[in-house]
């Protein structure tokens, strides 16, 4: 399996989107193989979901990233874990390890804050667009703690 995480300085970058490099990690039975880093200054934000699929990655574990990137990356098939802050090292170590629900690893404000504004900005559009309807999530993001312990303790 292929995990890749945006970086910047040593951490996971805050936003895919504007983020300055990919590391790329093999992993199989539970076990770090290769890494790999890959530059992605010169790419568009939504060429990023193809440079995903260019290189097999599974899973994404990425900080903030817009809602047209993450439709285009989950149409994929890639999986996203979003949310996800800290030192590289140490969000590799607990995914290999079930344990990316652990609260210092999730992104400050997120996902509650970034769901309660979306829901802010659907009361004036009215549903203009297509992914303000309904729940006004166009992936899964998790609302809940029990919710967002539950989605993380999958990986």
């Amino acid at each position: 399996m292929k995990v890749a995480i945006p970086a910047w300085a040593g951490k996971v970058s805050t936003v895919f989107d504007f983020a300055h490099s990919l590391l790329l990690v093999e992993v199989r039975s539970g076990k770090e193989v290769s890494r790999s880093e890959i530059v992605l200054d010169q790419y568009p934000s939504m060429l990023r979901a193809v440079i995903l699929s260019r290189f097999d990655v599974e899973v994404l574990i990425c900080g903030a990233i817009s809602r047209p990137l993450a439709g285009i990356v989950t149409r994929s098939g890639i999986e996203i874990i979003p949310f996800v802050t800290g030192r590289i090292d140490d969000v590799l170590d607990a995914f290999l390890n079930a344990r990316l629900a652990d609260s210092r690893l999730l992104l400050p404000g997120c996902p509650a804050g970034a769901t309660k504004l979306r829901r802010r900005q659907r009361r004036f559009r009215r549903g203009q667009r297509g992914a303000d309807r309904g729940s006004g999530r166009s992936y899964h993001e998790p609302n809940s703690a029990a919710e967002r312990k539950r989605f993380f303790e999958r990986y």
